[in-house]
């Protein structure tokens, strides 16, 4: 009896573990829907007044505000899917408060950081996916997750993500008007936060992620040949995805008829 009991706890725990991560999930598709279901005018008055700026550090609605604004279908569609096949990797490691906790610093810190070497504004969940990821391949780095549409250990999938954001973020950190020290900032705020959280594991996760090192400039070619693939497939889920989301923005639109 007591085995069952313990067995059905596992059971349980294993079905509620990554609730977070889809609450997330959500509560960014939705602000999205309903800022796009707007008027342009009044869309373009929500990023302007919602966004993140080292200007207007005082309004502290925006610290949190902007954590939940993408500026389009593309810029929620690849933030959600790495918050996905991170985060409930993240969110099985750590207690819910400490995995919250995470997700909303790293995203803050993410934007000062920015906000540091860029006046302009920035908005989206792209600091909170990086803190989760640099957190998720330290506590467990052997986790098989997703690179694009390929299984892969989380620890190559998260080092080809940081060598690409360092690349990229020291040629040009606003490239293609992506906010590549938000991520950065992100990801330092995990990777402390790992350390933090579990010294030891975050040690042996970083020996592993010298191997991962390892394995990608031995097959380096391999790897460049599944992201050519992967960014084909999802390119054209992208697209599809899309189409559909800005189709419910605009069935949406109506109620601001009454509203506005």
């Amino acid at each position: 009896m007591k085995t069952m009991k313990s067995r059905k706890i596992i059971v349980s725990r294993g079905r509620k573990g990554n609730m977070l991560t889809w609450y997330l999930i959500t509560i960014n598709v939705v602000a999205f829907l309903i800022v796009f279901s707007m008027p342009e005018a009044a869309r373009e008055a929500v990023f302007q007044n919602f966004s993140f700026s080292m200007a207007s550090t005082g309004q502290i609605w925006r610290w949190l505000t902007s954590l939940f604004l993408h500026v389009s279908a593309s810029h929620l569609f690849f933030n959600m899917l790495g918050l996905y096949f991170f985060g409930k990797i993240a969110e099985k490691e750590l207690p819910r408060s400490w995995f919250l906790s995470l997700y909303f610093v790293g995203g803050l810190l993410g934007n000062f950081i920015f906000g540091v070497t860029d006046p302009g504004l920035v908005a989206g969940a792209s600091g909170c996916v990086f803190a989760i990821m640099g957190a998720a391949m330290l506590l467990n780095p052997i986790k098989k997750t997703h690179f694009y549409v390929i299984p892969l250990p989380i620890g190559i999938v998260a080092i080809i993500f940081v060598l690409t954001e360092v690349f990229v973020a020291y040629f040009d950190a606003t490239l293609g008007g992506v906010a590549h020290m938000a991520h950065l900032g992100g990801l330092l705020t995990g990777t402390v936060f790992a350390f933090f959280y579990d010294v030891r594991r975050a040690m042996k996760g970083s020996m592993v992620l010298g191997v991962c090192i390892l394995l990608l400039l031995f097959l380096g070619p391999v790897f460049g040949l599944i992201a050519g693939i992967g960014v084909i497939i999802l390119n054209t889920i992208d697209a599809i995805i899309g189409f559909f989301l800005y189709g419910l923005a605009s069935l949406l639109s109506f109620m601001w008829v009454f509203l506005l």
